[in-house]
């Protein structure tokens, strides 16, 4: 009787699947891809784990298969990784069993992970000496119409700019100026331990800055007219605000000093302008004696060369 069952399930498996078979092979060593990819800033290192639980009821159907473990993959940076589908306990028997595999939805800043529900179908047919050979099958849907064998994961991040020109008659273009930038990093995320800062009184010595969820941290930096500081991978979600401490006689106008980081390269711009009349101790009211300084000067360097005419 079992052995009925057997040849009646795989010729109904042949009949059934051959249109899904037909769309190409299965999961190469029960393996799919993940993607990790990286925009704007070098991506770090991180853990994407995945899930399948029974779908039930599908084309076909066999029933319910065992639990299935899916591998982690330990990324430690932007490039193709393969996570690997491993069945907990034997398929009972010959069949169609279909799962629904999912990415955990984790919490590193600046990634953007995959929401992609996948379809997975397992054909359990008999193999040598009676084994059972289970294939993996991924799609996009329950349809089962489009294959997929990839989630993907991008990181995005962005580099802050600080710049500072210094413009007017008056206006000291050796002098530092005193500048205040607040990050705050996104509540629920978990963010790199350190992010490097460079360019201005730090272009031969460059420091580090540490962003914290849901907190805002403080720095302060010096910049000189034609300066440039550079906070480098900073995570998308990532808000700023940047204040110059006011400086004697100087206006000051500003683009761009608080928003949040969306893009490769975000500037805050600074301009401080001073000018002036310089003082040469002339005034108008003064012009008078001057002038009559001036004669007298003038007068008596000419009766000295009278003087020294008759004197020869």
């Amino acid at each position: 009787m079992k052995k009925f069952v057997a040849i009646l399930l795989t010729l109904m498996l042949v009949l059934g699947v051959s249109a899904a078979v037909a769309e190409g092979t299965s999961l190469p060593d029960a393996t799919f891809k993940k993607v990790y990819a990286q925009e704007g800033g070098t991506a770090p290192a991180a853990t994407f784990t995945f899930t399948a639980v029974p779908a039930g009821s599908g084309d076909g159907a066999t029933g319910n298969g065992p639990a299935l473990t899916i591998s982690n993959v330990e990324a430690t940076g932007a490039n193709t990784y393969t996570a690997k589908i491993t069945p907990d306990d034997e398929f009972p028997t010959v069949g169609k069993y279909y799962y629904n595999v999912s990415e955990t939805q984790g919490d590193v800043a600046g990634i953007t992970y995959d929401a992609s529900a996948l379809y997975l179908m397992v054909l359990v047919t008999n193999g040598d000496n009676g084994t059972l050979v289970p294939s993996y099958y991924l799609y996009t849907n329950n349809d089962m119409l489009a294959k997929q064998d990839t989630f993907t994961n991008t990181y995005k991040a962005g580099t802050l700019k600080v710049s500072k020109t210094v413009t007017g008659n008056l206006g000291d273009k050796t002098k530092y100026f005193e500048f205040t930038v607040t990050l705050t990093g996104e509540a629920d995320k978990t963010y790199g331990a350190a992010y490097t800062v460079s360019g201005g009184s730090y272009a031969n010595n460059p420091q580090e800055v540490t962003i914290v969820a849901g907190e805002k941290k403080e720095y302060t930096f010096m910049l000189k007219d034609s300066d440039t500081i550079s906070i480098a991978n900073l995570p998308y979600g990532v808000t700023y605000t940047v204040t110059e401490t006011a400086a004697d006689g100087y206006t000051t106008t500003k683009s761009g000093d608080t928003g949040s980081i969306n893009a490769a390269e975000t500037t805050a711009a600074f301009t401080n302008s001073k000018t002036g009349t310089i003082d040469t101790g002339v005034t108008t009211e003064s012009l008078p004696y001057v002038v009559l300084m001036g004669f007298v000067v003038l007068a008596g360097a000419a009766l000295l060369l009278k003087r020294k005419a008759h004197n020869n």
